[in-house]
């Protein structure tokens, strides 16, 4: 079956979830980075868990300097934290910062779809993402797990990504979707039945394949923020948030 590495050869952006395990031509800090965040976003290494240098190396049988150039490119990406004498830490999820997150997908991801929606998309992957836009009926049906489904959104969105005609657009798009990821399945272990609603790809598609670029953009800023709300609603149901301290705000004194 086509998947984007075969609509878009050599496409030059794809998020973590749907690279391949081909890594020839990697050198060590590559792999070792690509590994550990790989880990971050799946959840393997959940946010709070913490880890040292030393222990990775030993996991994967390597040195600790591929590791530490991977660790550093990592701190770079907020996707972990150094502990001062103790190794690091993999980055809390915060309400604040996936709303930002979600806020920043809402508007890279509306103008690409307007971007690929004025320059038209290959057929192929049309067709694609034509079939991509049938996961949500599936996922209902049960023909599909929640886990294939989660593939065929972020896929969907890459292909467009892909298709803005602007390479760091695309980039930063991709990078956007990597971290959305970690927080997708953080909801979901919260709540396994959060997902898209069957139409909302579907809609975003028949606009796309019209090159109707502003219904384009509309449609994905819409399926975007349904997303923010779902997963702000979901993730304000943590335990860690409701046993979270409230704190007093800073009284301002009126000048006496």
């Amino acid at each position: 079956m086509d998947d984007i590495h075969t609509v878009i050869p050599g496409a030059a952006h794809i998020p973590a979830l749907l690279l391949t395990d081909e890594e020839n031509g990697l050198d060590r800090t590559s792999k070792a980075y690509r590994a550990i965040r790989r880990q971050i976003i799946d959840l393997t290494l959940p946010p709070g868990s913490s880890f040292t240098e030393a222990s990775l190396a030993q996991k994967w049988q390597v040195s600790k300097t591929p590791v530490r150039e991977a660790l550093a490119r990592l701190r770079r990406d907020g996707l972990v934290e150094s502990l001062p004498r103790a190794g690091y830490v993999v980055s809390p999820v915060t309400l604040q910062d996936t709303g930002d997150l979600c806020g920043l997908r809402a508007l890279l991801s509306g103008e690409a779809a307007a971007a690929a929606a004025r320059q038209g998309v290959a057929p192929r992957a049309l067709e694609r993402l034509e079939a991509l836009s049938k996961a949500p009926f599936a996922l209902a049906a049960g023909k599909i797990e929640l886990e294939d489904s989660l593939r065929a959104g972020i896929e969907f969105e890459a292909i467009i990504a892909n298709f803005s005609g602007n390479n760091r657009f695309g980039k930063a798009i991709i990078d956007v979707l990597d971290e959305l990821e970690r927080v997708l399945r953080m909801a979901a272990l919260i709540e396994p039945e959060i997902a898209s609603p069957p139409g909302e790809l579907e809609t975003i598609y028949e606009r796309l394949r019209a090159r109707d670029a502003d219904g384009t953009r509309e449609a994905m800023r819409e399926r975007c923020e349904r997303v923010r709300h779902d997963v702000l609603q979901v993730l304000a149901k943590s335990v860690s948030i409701s046993r979270a301290h409230i704190e007093m705000p800073t009284l301002v004194l009126p000048p006496s």
